[in-house]
């Protein structure tokens, strides 16, 4: 079961749930985030990645693709 939290509409996941869900690294998705291709949140240490948004680019391929494997 994936844990989110919902801010301004936005479904928020977490890095590590990113990664499990998707099949890439942790590291990944914080750089798409500190380099501005991901929209993130951060609480504390703890990025917080769209849902919606990673799905898509997964789904969609471009910079995900390097890193990623849409289920």
């Amino acid at each position: 079961m994936t844990a989110t939290l919902t801010i301004d509409g936005r479904k928020l996941i977490t890095c590590h749930e990113a990664a499990r869900l998707y099949g890439c690294t942790m590291g990944y998705i914080r750089r798409l985030c500190r380099d501005g291709k991901l929209h993130c949140t951060t609480l504390g240490r703890t990025y917080l990645v769209d849902a919606d948004e990673v799905h898509a680019m997964a789904r969609d391929g471009g910079e995900m693709s390097k890193g990623f494997v849409a289920n």
